[in-house]
């Protein structure tokens, strides 16, 4: 399963355009260099790291193709990467990477091109960057090296990947490759980063490829995509049961509506469409590499029949009992846009002012040709509801079988083998915690492989921040324990307890319960783990700024001198300190977060609340909200309709699904019904967190509250097929 927040990122992504492209000549005079534009443009934002950008770039003055490698990786750098990466880190990725491709088999092979794209760069999807080339290739390159063919490599590192984690689903945000290996487990994604990171590491091309949603059933799947002598293939990362081109989604993948391939920067594809391209990356539309496919071509027009350019129109298919869209685009000139998409059904939005339009489309292979070109004419107050069906089953006359799996057959003895040496190591390091702290190892343990670390921490901790110590590693997630430092998580404590005496100082006194969950706790919602609370605490803590109310107003100043910059699919967050040394964001997310790090640095509690996109701090009586995108507003819960339904008495709705009084098993949220709401008039968002509830179970009859607002029930009955029939009803005021 891959985190369904990557999804809003494609979207996105599809909807812009940068001028940055791969050069192929290897002599070149910097003023002609195709990516001058975009390295001052990553340059000007990358705040107090510029200079190791600089010294990177400069270190290849006497070499240039490495020197036209290192301006591709800088002009393509997302924006947390230009904030934090050093030189060293830069100049070893790319070292290595040369010193691959000089040093396999195949290395010299591959094109200048492919190198650049799916060998050379550091990072595959969303994880937060990290030094793993030279790691790799020095385990792995031995290994290669006895292999007799390039598709002999991959799946030796294949199974290296294997040797290093299992499945298991995870967190949101993604584990980089270190992590996964400290961990043993991560879910689909963060093996594709493992994968890809270890082909990459021996020069073999490599890149992620998803199914953004699937419709026959829910959740989503990620998996590589591997070039071997110059072809395109895919596995299932990090297991080794099937060969190329098979995999256990072999079959369920002939029903994707859509499969999208990543490359960093900006690439040509000669063999697939070009779905979109964002800020140092290309999405690439690989379906009728998976799946029959079809293209179509919609066309948006105003209520007379006027065409509409620069309307983004919005493709959704029916999962987690909502419609999630799995791609966007912007219509042309002419008011149109085309895409290649799956067998099946989608739907099709877009809005424009005060108007909508909303349209299914379906296609089945062997009873239809190809998707029918669809109009999307625009209406006024117009409301998707309604019963539809969404259909997508067909006859597969492609029965690709299913090769037996090499851990259930011959080879199940060495394979199980490899899986308990994995699953010791994390034994040995779970018995160590039992043996040093035996009331915290079941905290500790969940640490993997960076137990040492968590156990030096508890051993070296003053004893005054012992007990925050140990709570905070009890509350903090498995992804943070896999990489916190020791020194981290001790300044964690030491400056939260100081914080707290400090507000103390001033008056403001809140519970343990709070203090620990909004205070002490340094995870505040999807965001990588980084150490803020030391940075943060020396320039905002309220002896120095001179108490809550002056520290939020300076906040009040702070954001409005923070801009925004272009963020594309790949790359993390930035993390507060980041944004702070660059006074740069590319989310309201981002500047949320710095936002509640800063008040939890200074001992007051804070929480994002993001589904609403603001935050809440707790003046030693009530939560209050304070809104990084507005000014003097501190406190006031009147300050946008959204605040004031929040802050208000919530509405009560009581509903039925009649197919369920003949069925024994209760309706669930996710997967029978779902409430959501309309953004912007052109596409559906599920709602998760506002919004409360149960059930009779004697009636099967709902009770929901949510904030004062016009929502939407989508309920959904499966056939025997899984196909859904889906009513769409709007609910509440």
């Amino acid at each position: 399963m891959i985190s369904l927040k990557y999804v809003s990122h494609i979207l996105a992504a599809i909807c812009l355009c940068t001028s940055l492209c791969a050069c192929s000549t290897k002599n070149y005079q910097d003023q002609f260099s195709p990516y001058s534009a975009s390295i001052k443009t990553i340059l000007a934002t990358s705040g107090n790291n510029r200079a190791e950008l600089e010294n990177f770039i400069s270190r290849y003055d006497e070499n240039p193709q490495k020197r036209q490698a290192a301006q591709f990786l800088i002009a393509n750098l997302p924006p947390s990467d230009r904030a934090a990466l050093s030189a060293k880190e830069l100049a070893e990725n790319l070292d290595f990477a040369f010193l691959a491709r000089e040093s396999t088999k195949w290395g010299k092979n591959i094109s200048w091109n492919d190198f650049l794209h799916y060998v050379l760069p550091h990072r595959v999807s969303q994880e937060k960057a990290t030094s793993w080339r030279k790691l790799f290739f020095n385990e792995l390159l031995p290994l290669v090296a006895e292999c007799e063919s390039m598709e002999e490599a991959v799946l030796a590192v294949n199974r290296w990947c294997f040797s290093k984690t299992g499945f298991k689903s995870t967190q949101r945000w993604d584990q980089n490759p270190l992590m996964t290996i400290n961990r043993g487990w991560g879910r689909c994604e963060e093996a594709v980063i493992l994968a890809v990171c270890a082909l990459r590491s021996v020069g073999i091309p490599a890149r992620q490829a998803m199914v953004p949603a699937w419709q026959h059933s829910n959740d989503n799947h990620t998996w590589t995509e591997v070039q071997v002598d110059g072809k395109w293939h895919y596995i299932e990362s990090a297991n080794p049961d099937y060969g190329l081109d098979h995999a256990w989604f072999s079959g369920s993948v002939r029903m994707a509506p859509l499969v999208v391939s990543y490359a960093y920067g900006n690439t040509t594809s000669a063999d697939f469409p070009i779905l979109g391209r964002s800020f140092g990356c290309t999405l690439i539309n690989t379906t009728a590499r998976y799946a029959p496919a079809s293209r179509t071509e919609v066309l948006v027009v105003d209520s007379k029949g006027k065409p509409l350019p620069g309307t983004r129109v919005f493709f959704s298919v029916l999962n987690y009992a909502s419609f999630r869209p799995v791609a966007a685009k912007t219509t042309d000139a002419e008011g149109k846009v085309k895409i290649t998409l799956g067998p099946g059904s989608v739907l099709l939005s877009a809005a424009n002012g005060d108007n909508s339009a909303y349209s299914g489309s379906i296609w089945i292979p062997g009873k239809q040709t190809g998707r029918t070109p669809i109009i999307l004419r625009m209406q006024p107050d117009n409301k998707p509801e309604g019963t539809i069906s969404f259909k997508f089953a067909y006859q597969d006359t492609l029965k690709i079988p299913t090769p037996p799996k090499n851990s259930e057959g011959a080879k199940k003895v060495e394979f199980d083998s490899i899986k308990n040496r994995r699953l010791q190591r994390l034994t040995g390091m779970k018995t160590s915690a039992e043996t040093a702290l035996p009331d915290s190892a079941s905290d500790i343990a969940k640490s993997g492989l960076n137990t040492p670390q968590i156990l030096r921490a508890i051993a070296t901790c003053p004893p005054s921040n012992r007990d925050s110590l140990l709570k905070s590693i009890s509350i903090l997630p498995v992804a943070d324990l896999l990489t916190v430092k020791a020194t981290e998580l001790i300044e964690n404590a030491e400056f939260s307890d100081r914080s707290r005496k400090e507000a103390e100082s001033t008056g403001l006194k809140y519970p343990d319960n709070i203090f620990e969950q909004y205070v002490l706790n340094p995870r505040i919602i999807y965001e990588q783990q980084s150490n803020w609370r030391k940075r943060l605490h020396h320039k905002f803590n309220l002896t120095k700024v001179g108490g809550m109310e002056k520290l939020l107003k300076r906040l009040d100043k702070l954001n409005t001198e923070i801009s925004s910059v272009n963020k594309g699919v790949l790359g993390d967050t930035l993390s507060p300190v980041q944004v702070l040394d660059t006074l740069k964001t590319s989310s309201i997310t981002e500047i949320c977060i710095l936002n509640t790090a800063i008040l939890r640095s200074a001992g007051i509690p804070a929480r994002f609340l993001d589904e609403l996109g603001w935050v809440e701090f707790y003046d030693g009586e009530l939560w209050k909200p304070f809104y990084p995108q507005l000014t003097n507003q501190i406190g006031n819960a009147n300050a946008t309709a959204e605040s004031k339904a929040f802050y208000s008495n919530w509405q009560r709705i009581k509903f039925n699904l009649p197919y369920f009084k003949k069925i024994k098993r209760n309706p669930q949220y996710f997967k029978d019904f779902s409430v959501s709401k309309l953004i912007d008039k052109n596409r559906f968002q599920i709602i998760e967190k506002t919004i409360q509830g149960k059930m009779n179970p004697e009636n099967k009859t709902w009770e929901i509250s949510t904030p004062q607002g016009e929502y939407y029930l989508i309920s959904v009955q499966r056939n025997h097929q899984n196909e859904p029939t889906i009513s769409v009803h709007k609910i509440g005021k």
